[in-house]
C-alpha cells in the first residue's frame, strides 16, 4: 500500500506540476498580448471610432492574433470607455458583443496599474447561453504614458485542462479505476471525471481529502471518493494565482490490492509448494530412521516367537546402526543360549524317559519273574490238592485256581505294559499288532493296522517311542473319542517313517485341548520332539481325529 501511495503521490505531484505549469505559461502569453503595440492601438482605435467602422479598422490587427493565441478559443479588447468587446471567437456560439455574456459584470479590472501588468484568472464558470464551462484570463492594458486604456480578455476552454488531467490509458500508472482531476474551493470539480460525464460544475467531491487539503495539508489517506467507493487517495493544493483548487490522485482500493493479492496467492502457493517439498523432505527422513527401528521391531517380535536365524543388515554409522549391531548380536547369543537350554532340556528329558523305560523293565522283570513265578508256585500246589478226595475242597481249590488264573493274566499284562517282551523278541509290527487287539478285545472298537516298507532296522529305542506313542494315542481314543473304527497305517519311506492314526468319534478343538490339563497329548508331543520329528493333529468337534507323525530313522 505504501508502494501505491507513492506511486499515487508521484503522479499528483507530475500533473500538480504540469497544471501550476501551464498556467504560468498562459499568464505569460496574456501579458505579452496585453503589453504588445497591436494591443495598445487596438484600445485606442476602440476609444475614438464606434460601430460598423471600427470592425474595418481591426480587421488586420485581429487577424494577426489568431496565430499568437492557439490555446484560446477568443480574445477581446476592450476600450477603457466602452461597454463592448471588439475581437474574434472560436466558438460560434459567443459573438462578438457584450462582454456580460462571457463574464460576471463588473469581474474585469478598472483600476490604473502603473509599471506592474497584473494578470486575473477567473474560475471556471457555466456559460448560461450554450451550458459549456468557460475560464477567463483578464489584463489591463497601457499606453506608452503607463495610462490605462482598456483590457484584454482571452477565453480558455476546458479542454486544454483535462488534457493535462484526463488519462484514460491503464499503462499511465493509474491501471482500470485511477483518475487526476482538480476541485475547487466550492468541492466542485473543474476537471472532467473519468468515470461521470459532463462532471465539471456539476459533481461535488465533499470527501476527507478535499477536507485535509482545504485546511493546507498535504498527503495521502485510505477513504471513499465522490462515488462512494474505498479508494486511496493522496492530495493538496495546486497554487495558481487567484484559484483555490485542489488536486487529488486516486485508485480504487480493490485495484491496489491486486498486487497484494497477487503476492498473497504467490505466497500461498509458494509456501504450499515448499510445505509439500518440506514434508516429502521429512517423510523420506522419517521412513530412513524409522525403517530401521521397524526393522529391528518386527526382528525382536520374531526372536519372542522363537525365530532366532535373524540378521538385520546395518546401513549407517549412527546409533541406529549400533543398536541394529547390538540387536544382531543379542539375536545370536539368544539362539546358542537357547539352543544350549534346548539341548540340555531334550537330554534331561530323555534321560527322564529312558530312566522311566529302565524302571518299567526291571519292574516288569521283577513282576514276572518275582510275584509271577511265586503266584505260578501256588497254582501248582493248590491243583496238587484237586487229587485229594474230599469234594467240597476241591470245589474251592478250582475256584481259588480260575483266581490264580485271573490275576497271573492281570500281572502279565501289566508287565507286559511296563515293558512288552514282544517288542524285543518280535519287533515292533507285531507289537503294535498285539496293542491293536488287546485294545479291541477291552475296548469293543475295531482298528484296522496295516504297515509298509522295512521297521525292524530301527534302533530300539525309536521302536519304545513309537510304542508307547500308539499306547497313549489308542488309550485317548478310548477314554474320549467314542470311536467305534480306527485306521493304523505305519509305514516307511527311505529314512522316514510316517504314523497316522484315525478314528471316526466326536473329535475336539485342538486349540482348546492345548490348555486342558492332562498328559497325553504333551507326552506324545515330548517323545516326538526327542526323536526330532514332526505331529501334527488335525481333529475338530464332530468330525473325528487324526494324528499324523513324521520320524526321521
Amino acid at each position: 500500500m505504501n508502494r501505491t501511495f507513492d506511486q499515487l503521490t508521484s503522479l499528483r505531484i507530475a500533473k500538480k506540476n504540469q497544471v501550476e505549469i501551464f498556467f504560468k505559461d498562459r499568464i505569460k502569453e496574456v501579458i505579452l498580448l496585453s503589453g504588445s503595440d497591436e494591443t495598445r492601438k487596438i484600445a485606442e482605435i476602440q476609444s475614438k471610432i464606434q460601430g460598423e467602422d471600427c470592425k474595418k479598422e481591426l480587421a488586420a490587427y485581429l487577424e494577426k492574433y489568431k496565430s499568437l493565441t492557439s490555446y484560446f478559443t477568443s480574445v477581446m479588447i476592450l476600450s477603457n470607455n466602452s461597454k463592448y468587446v471588439k475581437g474574434f471567437t472560436a466558438d460560434p456560439s459567443i459573438e462578438s458583443g457584450n462582454l456580460e455574456n462571457l463574464t460576471a459584470a463588473g469581474n474585469l479590472q478598472t483600476s490604473q496599474m502603473n509599471q506592474v501588468i497584473p494578470v486575473t484568472i477567473h474560475d471556471e464558470v457555466m456559460d448560461s447561453s450554450s451550458g459549456k464551462v468557460k475560464m477567463i484570463m483578464e489584463a489591463p492594458v497601457f499606453n506608452a504614458k503607463n495610462e490605462l486604456t482598456g483590457h484584454i480578455v482571452l477565453e480558455l476552454p476546458e479542454d486544454h485542462i483535462n488534457t493535462i488531467m484526463l488519462n484514460n490509458d491503464p499503462n499511465s500508472g493509474l491501471g482500470m479505476t485511477g483518475e487526476t482531476y482538480l476541485v475547487g474551493i466550492d468541492f466542485k470539480m473543474r476537471s472532467s471525471s473519468r468515470f461521470i460525464r459532463n462532471s465539471i460544475l456539476r459533481t461535488t467531491v465533499h470527501t476527507r481529502p478535499m477536507l485535509f487539503a482545504i485546511h493546507g495539508e498535504e498527503g495521502h489517506t485510505t477513504t471513499r471518493d465522490y462515488r462512494s467507493i474505498p479508494v486511496l487517495s493522496s492530495y493538496s493544493k495546486v497554487k495558481i494565482p487567484g484559484l483555490n483548487w485542489f488536486i487529488l490522485a486516486e485508485i480504487d482500493l480493490k485495484e491496489a490490492m491486486v498486487p497484494i493479492y497477487r503476492m498473497r496467492n504467490s505466497i500461498f502457493l509458494l509456501s504450499t509448494l515448499l510445505s509439500i517439498i518440506f514434508f516429502v523432505f521429512v517423510f523420506f527422513i522419517s521412513k530412513r530412521i524409522t525403517r530401521p527401528i521397524n526393522q529391528l521391531k518386527e526382528a525382536a517380535l520374531k526372536v519372542g516367537k522363537g525365530q532366532y536365524d535373524i540378521d538385520i543388515p546395518v546401513r549407517s554409522n549412527d546409533e541406529i546402526g549400533s543398536l541394529t549391531q547390538a540387536f544382531n548380536s543379542m539375536s545370536v547369543q539368544i539362539k546358542e543360549k537357547t539352543r544350549e537350554l534346548q539341548s540340555e532340556r531334550t537330554g534331561r528329558l530323555r534321560s527322564v524317559i529312558d530312566a522311566e523305560e529302565k524302571e518299567r523293565q526291571r519292574l516288569s522283570r521283577e513282576i514276572h519273574d518275582g510275584i509271577g513265578q511265586s503266584l505260578i508256585a501256588h497254582k501248582l500246589r493248590l491243583e496238587s490238592l484237586l487229587y485229594m478226595n474230599d469234594p467240597e475242597i476241591k470245589d474251592q481249590i478250582r475256584i481259588l485256581k480260575d483266581q490264580f488264573n485271573v490275576t497271573i493274566d492281570e500281572i502279565r499284562r501289566i508287565s507286559n505294559n511296563l515293558m512288552p517282551s514282544v517288542l524285543e523278541v518280535f519287533g515292533i509290527t507285531l507289537a503294535l499288532k498285539n496293542l491293536c487287539e488287546d485294545t479291541e478285545e477291552h475296548g469293543a472298537i475295531e482298528i484296522l493296522f496295516q504297515t509298509t516298507g522295512e521297521l525292524e532296522d530301527i534302533n530300539t529305542k525309536t521302536k519304545t517311542y513309537l510304542y508307547r506313542i500308539t499306547q497313549e494315542a489308542l488309550n485317548n481314543i478310548l477314554k474320549h473319542s467314542g470311536a467305534k473304527e480306527v485306521t493304523f497305517t505305519l509305514s516307511r519311506s527311505k529314512d522316514i517313517i510316517t504314523f497316522i492314526l484315525r478314528d471316526d468319534g466326536k473329535g475336539f478343538d485342538v486349540e482348546d485341548a492345548a490348555y486342558e490339563k492332562g498328559n497325553g497329548l504333551h507326552n506324545m508331543r515330548e517323545r516326538v520332539a526327542l526323536m526330532r520329528g514332526t505331529i501334527n493333529i488335525l481333529s475338530s468337534p464332530g468330525e473325528g481325529t487324526t494324528l499324523i507323525i513324521n520320524l526321521p530313522v
